[in-house]
């Protein structure tokens, strides 16, 4: 598959179809999925679709820096994916932190980005974000502090293991993410070896705490930020507890462009049930909105 080496990072990617730029992101930390080929494959017909593994996912790079928040790394990388393949500005989609990204863009490089299709915002509800984080980041900061970079590794594999072996723990597709990076990139391997066990713990608890900063914020952007984003918007709400309703609504009222999807005007309460996370539905949406803003 192709790669291109961008903002010091080695970036897995596919660009399918021709026309209008767009970028899928996909949801929580993983690679391109099913649902990166079902957007790709349905949208290819209009519009030059990009799918992406982000820095430290998939078959990308494993690069851990000390800024902020691993999104500020992943719009600084995109940006730069973007020029490299000359699809500035694109329309951003993205479901959960695909979603986040896609609004980060918008504040940080908003040049690069002719509207925005964001789905499943994630919940500010600290008691269910908490072990996400304490999954993602905050139990690899503690296996780097106390036993290194080799222990790293295997926690994170153990994880895997218990995960496609049937029997995992909770949060255990969170925890998997160095072990699958590996897998898809071996060099990934001696990467990680190579960093400071202390400096790797730091930036975990840091980019694990910017999700966490609680209530005024949204996608870890300031209401004000949100406000001042005047791109078009399309928004899709979830059907779980950590991409509630509620939560989409509040982010399509602070947008000054937002457009809401009402998927029961589409769909049975049976067919959205039978959803889970729900993200597929919102395609037909997707297209017609594109459809619309081309016509402009």
């Amino acid at each position: 598959m192709p790669e291109i080496s961008v903002n010091g990072v080695t970036l897995g990617y596919e660009v399918f179809g021709d026309g209008p730029p767009v970028v899928w992101t996909g949801a929580g930390w993983f690679p391109r999925d099913k649902l990166a080929y079902l957007v790709a494959g349905r949208l290819s017909a209009h519009y030059r679709v990009l799918i992406w593994d982000r820095r430290n996912c998939g078959a990308s790079d494993l690069a851990i820096v000390d800024v902020p928040s691993d999104h500020d790394l992943f719009a600084d990388d995109l940006h730069n994916l973007l020029a490299a393949l000359d699809m500035s500005p694109a329309y951003l989609a993205g479901a959960c932190a695909g979603a986040t990204l896609s609004l980060h863009m918008a504040h940080r490089h908003p040049a690069d980005v002719r509207g925005l299709i964001l789905a499943s915002a994630p919940t500010d509800d600290l008691e269910l974000v908490r072990p996400v984080q304490e999954a993602h980041h905050f139990r690899l900061a503690t296996a780097a502090e106390e036993r290194g970079m080799q222990a790293v590794i295997a926690e994170s594999t153990e994880a895997w293991v218990r995960l496609v072996s049937g029997r995992p723990e909770d949060w255990d597709g969170l925890l998997n993410w160095v072990a699958e990076t590996i897998a898809m990139n071996p060099g990934n391997r001696d990467r990680l070896l190579a960093m400071d066990p202390q400096a790797f713990a730091v930036t975990m608890k840091k980019w694990g705490n910017w999700y966490l900063s609680g209530h005024g914020h949204l996608f870890g952007l300031p209401y004000e930020y949100i406000r001042a984003t005047t791109l078009p918007a399309l928004v899709a709400h979830g059907f779980d507890p950590l991409h509630p309703r509620q939560r989409a609504e509040e982010l399509c009222r602070l947008l000054p462009n937002g457009e809401w999807v009402e998927y029961s005007d589409r769909y049975t309460q049976e067919e959205m049930e039978q959803a889970g996370w729900s993200w597929g539905l919102a395609l037909p949406f997707m297209e017609e909105f594109l459809a619309r803003l081309e016509a402009r």
